[in-house]
C-alpha cells in the first residue's frame, strides 16, 4: 500500500469535491466483492482453494488482509469495505495475489533464518519485507491492467 492510500480521507468535502479529489473512497456491499472475487478466482486459477472472505467499513491502516495456509489450499481474505474507487479490483486481486506468493515469502524467512547470521536476522527482514509487498501489489495491477486490455479488446471488436 502507498503513502497517498494510508493517508486518503475517508470523508471530506462537499460530495462533488469527493468526486474528484484522489483518495474517495465508497463503501460497497459484500455482494460487490463477492462477485469481483469470483470472477478473478476463475481468471487466476484459484478454483481449488477454500478462500472465506469477510469484510469490515473499515480496516486499520490497510485495504486488506491476507492469511494463506498453503499445505490445505485455504486462505482468509478481509477487505476494507470503503474502497478506495481509483483501487477497484486491484485491491481484490492484490489480496488473491498473496495466495500464489505467500510461499515464496515463507521461503524467504527460512532462507533468513538458516542462511544470515543472527545479529543480522532481522535487519534482513526489515530490509525484504518492503520489497515483498512492492511484488505482490505490481503483480496485482499487471493482472489488472492485462485483464482491462483484454476486455478492451473484446469490447471492440464489432
Amino acid at each position: 500500500m502507498d503513502e497517498a492510500e494510508r493517508k486518503a480521507p475517508a470523508d471530506s468535502g462537499s460530495s462533488k469535491s469527493q468526486e474528484r479529489a484522489p483518495g474517495h473512497r465508497e463503501l460497497k456491499p459484500p455482494e460487490w466483492f463477492q462477485e469481483r472475487q469470483a470472477a478473478w478466482v476463475q481468471r487466476m486459477g484459484l478454483g481449488a482453494w477454500t478462500i472465506r472472505a469477510s469484510y469490515k467499513p473499515k480496516l486499520r491502516g490497510a485495504e486488506g488482509y491476507a492469511e494463506i495456509s498453503p499445505e490445505f489450499l485455504e486462505a482468509e481474505l478481509q477487505f476494507r469495505q470503503d474502497i478506495l474507487l481509483e483501487r477497484g479490483d486491484v485491491v481484490i486481486v492484490h489480496e488473491l495475489t498473496h495466495i500464489l506468493t505467500d510461499e515464496w515469502a515463507r521461503a524467504m524467512e527460512q532462507v533468513i533464518r538458516e542462511m544470515v547470521p543472527k545479529r543480522l536476522q532481522r535487519e534482513a527482514r526489515t530490509y525484504l519485507r518492503p520489497h515483498e509487498e512492492s511484488v505482490v501489489e505490481a503483480i496485482a495491477h499487471a493482472l489488472v491492467r492485462t485483464a482491462e486490455r483484454d476486455g478492451s479488446k473484446v469490447s471492440a471488436k464489432p
